[in-house]
């Protein structure tokens, strides 16, 4: 018993076919393991940002409540000095 040929070739391309939507089409399994990185990639950044913005939100409190610690920012960002207070420069 022999099989017809078309038969059989034509079941190869059926299933090439449906191979290559399940994989590479839109909404493919190709699509789904891209958004899957993009979510991550986007979680990641997100809970990386929320870090930041509890590390700042400590430190204004901080600045808010701590009239030393402002003092010393201020002194630090701007080289501001107290009145009676002497800066010596030591240059190399």
């Amino acid at each position: 018993m022999v099989e017809n040929p078309v038969k059989r070739y034509g079941f190869i391309v059926f299933l090439s076919t449906i191979f290559f939507h399940l994989i590479l089409m839109d909404g493919g399994i190709y699509d789904l393991l891209t958004v899957k990185l993009k979510t991550r990639t986007a979680r990641l950044s997100i809970m990386q940002i929320e870090d930041e913005n509890a590390a700042l939100s400590r430190e204004l409190r901080r600045i808010h409540e701590d009239d030393q610690y402002l003092e010393e920012m201020v002194r630090k960002k701007y080289g501001l000095v107290r009145e009676g207070e002497k800066v010596y420069r030591v240059e190399p």
